[in-house]
């Protein structure tokens, strides 16, 4: 005879796994710390009780852990990080690995780096760059990127976000995040360039691929901006007057409103290098 195929049985109670296991009140009471009046008709509060005890409850009832301590449920769920001992990691592990180092360092790292701080072979970190570009969902919202010549980072994928909440975002930390050691120098640089262009080679510092990554953060920023080419730089007048650079004529009052040019500098060595207004710039004659 054919069984009828039906909605799963129902899971016993707390009280009928109680009583189905012969643990009685008084024993669970003692293992839990309570009196055993407290447990009758309810399922006791176990969130602040021990591991060790929820693992004893869990043996006795034949119960599920979430099932005492609903919080547990997502952290159950983890899988674990790391291979058995017995067994090789694969690509997919490999890959999840070189993308957490990449997102711990703060800066990009290339492939001899990554496999001197993982203690890999250089073929070994390649398989798993490559595995993670093939597979871009191993990151999450994060999305490997290459930053020439030969080196990689993580930053956000652009398909999550809309533009209003990215422009959104970037203004609201804009002015609250902390400079890296990298930006610090850069911006530095940059102000240097404005200022007294002939002691300050730009061209030389944004090839460096030690600073490329912090040129780029402090752009997307608008800490920094090019208007006419990356080799010309300039630093925003609301930073410039922050770090007492700059007067508040010039200062962008509404947002939206357009950056002021770059200064025009006289490419005629011996010469003065003159605004776009006429006016002479305040850094002297150019070399």
């Amino acid at each position: 005879m054919s069984q009828q195929s039906g909605p799963p049985p129902e899971p016993m109670s707390f009280a009928d796994r109680l009583r189905a296991s012969g643990l009685s009140l008084w024993e669970l009471g003692d293992l839990l710390g309570i009196h055993p009046h407290d447990l009758r008709g309810r399922q006791p509060d176990l969130d602040s009780r021990s591991v060790t005890v929820l693992i004893e409850v869990c043996r006795r009832l034949d119960i599920h852990p979430a099932d005492l301590v609903p919080t547990l449920e997502g952290i159950l769920r983890n899988r674990r990080g790391t291979a058995p001992q017995d067994q090789e990691p694969g690509p997919e592990q490999d890959a999840q690995t070189v993308l957490t180092a990449l997102t711990v360092a703060s800066v990009p790292l290339t492939r001899d780096m990554l496999a001197e701080a993982l203690d890999w072979t250089i073929h070994r970190v390649q398989h798993a760059l490559d595995h993670a570009q093939d597979h871009p969902e191993l990151a999450g919202p994060l999305a490997l990127r290459r930053v020439p010549p030969d080196a990689y980072t993580l930053t956000a994928r652009l398909d999550i976000l809309t533009s209003e909440q990215h422009l959104a975002l970037a203004g609201a930390t804009r002015h609250h995040s902390t400079l890296t050691d990298d930006e610090a120098t850069v911006l530095l640089a940059a102000i240097g360039v404005s200022r007294w262009p002939s002691q300050v080679d730009w061209n030389e510092l944004r090839a460096d691929p030690r600073y490329q990554a912090a040129v780029a953060a402090l752009k997307e920023a608008g800490v920094l901006y090019s208007d006419t080419g990356p080799h010309r730089i300039g630093v925003h007048p609301d930073v410039l007057f922050s770090l007492r650079y700059e007067d508040d004529t010039r200062l962008a009052r509404h947002l939206g409103e357009d950056l002021p040019p770059l200064p025009h500098r006289d490419p005629w060595p011996g010469t003065l290098a003159t605004n776009p207004d006429g006016t002479v710039a305040d850094d002297g004659p150019t070399r």
